[in-house]
């Protein structure tokens, strides 16, 4: 076999492999917590089921969900939040600074994951 022959078939490899590795790349992976278009995503990245999640908005408006699926998510729109005395957000109005996520896996262990600048929670 000639060098230039053994050189194409090199090159090739290296090809072939960087493009397997290329594939197989991780994506970025997505934020826990998101508040975009008027709503919050939360999203379970643990290998756990989350359940009785709440989750907390400015520290005075509370939603929430029974479960979330590990690997799964939940979007609620920031006008379903409601505070002690039934107002709800003003989106207009309302700057978000803080959510804050609490809920218990299977065995009992407590979850906590937080965005922006939470006081109480």
């Amino acid at each position: 076999m000639s060098l230039k022959v053994k050189i194409s078939i090199a090159v090739w490899l290296i090809i072939g492999a960087g493009w397997f590795l290329w594939q197989r790349r991780d994506p970025t992976p997505l934020d826990a917590i998101v508040v975009a278009d008027g709503a919050v995503t939360v999203r379970n990245r643990t290998g756990k089921e989350w359940q009785s999640v709440r989750i907390w908005v400015n520290e005075h408006y509370a939603g929430g969900a029974r479960v979330i699926p590990s690997g799964g998510f939940v979007r609620e729109p920031l006008s379903r939040f409601v505070a002690s005395q039934g107002q709800t957000i003003n989106v207009a109005t309302t700057r978000i600074t803080s959510v804050v996520v609490l809920a218990s896996e299977p065995d009992g262990t407590r979850v906590r994951v937080a965005w922006g600048t939470p006081v109480l929670h």
